[in-house]
């Protein structure tokens, strides 16, 4: 990153230090454990942008009890052996002033695919630390060294675009196996309750729903610097990003082509259960026709509105903009959802004509917590759609993408989608259920029907006719159930066993996976495998 986007950090570095600024690690376990501990008190929380630091929340000891304390007494509770196995960082140590904790991280798991015929397995080892420097310096590292052999669609997936999903590019292992390594942490410092920046390299998410229009956790991870200000029911974050773009590689010593982004994104809690939010980013590329261009000054300043500023400058970059909403019921149901819009002109809109520039989509999702009043019964239905062409642009590199996977949702346009998910922990035990039924438009006869964001959108098809699923309508539906059993809440060690369904239909080919797993793993992050 440019020397300019670091001055500020280094000014923040030497203002006394006066509160914490670690975050809650970006995995769904851990969100939905907090959203239904607030649910059963009949409170809402600014949440809408995650991860979230613990110091956001109205008390940092009463989440680390929500995230971390074992159900249940137990005589054995203080032996060492137990604390170790359910309750504590396998390293820990402390002083006034300091505080580091360490943890192995894995997944280690078998499986079969039925319909393929195949043995599968994963082999994941690393290594998670996490520090505090005095009450508002913190950091965060994790390591992930991954060998695997993978069942019929991830292997298909992998071998189309040279990326696992989330988690970034490949090499072959042995016959038909994949060798792949990842990292990510954060340093993040609070100069007060109110204030955060942080710089990492890692990933955000955007939204109160599993899936996200706006900004996902799907893709791999990015360098990025993150402001935020929390003001009891406001909180106003900026991120600036690089991300990669995989289809352009400058040299063997410089890599793959950069491009930049700044997003803005204001959160507004009112009446203490509905939650507003505005979003707007900015893509551009790292070097146009003009030279290099690097980190644009333009797009800098922290409180402005990105798209009258593009327009001002006669700019080509991509400029999207959304809003978000979620309204809590009462104790038992919160109403979501997010409209992002890409390009679209009204007229075409009210003329309901197909006009291929009318690129947005919209989400709407209903949660529900401790259904019919058992505790920790909790479901979910979400719909999500986007029409042809949206997060594309004339420039490949300046897509709403990064690493040859979509920023937003992992399906990327030309999409609608349902999602349904059920679960129920007991004590240590959970069971869920998800199934997801999508449909979308492929590419087919060298076509580009508006699927694929990493095509120019200026090969539409046509200019008029446009709908949600034109091309080749191809039919998705997914099912996965799992029954695991939770052995320690610092890291989500758990034994995991469950069977997920795949079915991808069109008029061209039926493919379909019927596949077993078994592990036992870590959760301190979230990959997407349904899509």
């Amino acid at each position: 990153m440019p020397k300019y986007i670091f001055i500020p950090l280094m000014l923040l570095l030497i203002i006394p230090t006066l509160s914490q600024g670690q975050y809650v690690p970006l995995e769904n376990l851990n969100y939905d454990r907090i959203t239904q501990h607030y649910m059963e008190r009949n409170k809402s929380y600014l949440a809408s942008i995650k991860p979230v630091l613990i110091q956001d929340f109205d008390s940092v000891a009463e989440i680390e009890d929500v995230l971390y304390k074992v159900p249940g007494n137990s005589s054995k509770k203080n032996t060492f052996w137990y604390r170790k196995t359910f309750s504590e960082n396998l390293i820990r140590y402390r002083t006034k002033d300091f505080s580091i904790t360490a943890d192995p991280v894995f997944n280690f798991g078998i499986g079969y695919d039925f319909k393929a015929s195949k043995n599968t397995w994963i082999n994941t080892r690393g290594l998670s630390v996490t520090g505090l420097l005095g009450k508002s310096l913190s950091f965060n590292t994790e390591l992930y060294e991954t060998q695997a052999v993978f069942a019929s669609w991830p292997t298909d997936f992998i071998n189309a675009t040279g990326v696992v999903p989330g988690q970034g590019s490949v090499k072959a292992f042995k016959e038909t196996g994949f060798d792949f390594f990842n990292s990510n942490g954060y340093v993040s410092y609070s100069p007060s309750r109110f204030v955060n920046m942080t710089m990492g390299y890692g990933k955000n998410f955007i939204g109160e729903g599993y899936r996200s229009l706006l900004l996902s956790d799907a893709s791999f991870n990015y360098p990025y610097l993150k402001l935020t200000g929390n003001f009891k029911s406001v909180k106003y974050t900026v991120l600036y990003n690089q991300f990669i773009d995989r289809s352009s590689k400058l040299s063997p010593e410089f890599g793959y082509d950069r491009k930049w982004s700044t997003m803005h994104y204001l959160q507004v809690m009112l009446w203490g259960r509905l939650n507003l939010g505005l979003f707007d980013a900015i893509v551009w590329e790292n070097a146009d026709s003009t030279g290099h261009r690097g980190f644009d000054v333009q797009y800098l300043n922290p409180v402005i509105l990105m798209r009258p500023v593009e327009e001002s400058f006669g700019s080509p970059d991509n400029a999207l903009v959304g809003a978000t909403f979620s309204v809590r019921i009462n104790k038992h149901y919160i109403v979501y959802g997010q409209l992002m819009l890409d390009e679209f002109v009204l007229e075409h809109v009210k003329a309901n004509d197909g006009w291929w520039a009318n690129k947005y989509g919209y989400q709407l999702g209903i949660s529900g917590w401790n259904l019919f009043n058992v505790p920790s019964l909790n479901a979910r239905l979400e719909y999500n759609q986007a029409r042809p062409y949206t997060y594309a642009h004339s420039v490949t590199i300046e897509s709403y993408g990064h690493y040859n996977q979509p920023l937003a949702h992992p399906m990327g346009a030309n999409f609608r989608e349902t999602t349904a998910m059920a679960s129920y922990t007991y004590k240590n035990w959970m069971a869920n259920l998800k199934m997801n039924f999508g449909m979308y438009g492929l590419d087919t006869a060298g076509m580009d029907f508006g699927k694929n964001i990493f095509i120019p959108y200026d090969q539409h098809v046509s200019e008029l006719g446009n709908e949600i699923g034109q091309g080749l309508r191809t039919n998705l539906s997914i099912a996965d159930v799992s029954l695991a059993y939770l052995l320690n809440r610092r890291t989500n060690l758990r034994i995991e066993a469950g069977c997920s369904l795949r079915r991808e239909k069109n008029n061209q080919w039926d493919k379909q996976m019927q596949y077993f797993y078994f592990g036992i793993r870590t959760g301190l992050r979230n990959l997407y495998y349904d899509f």
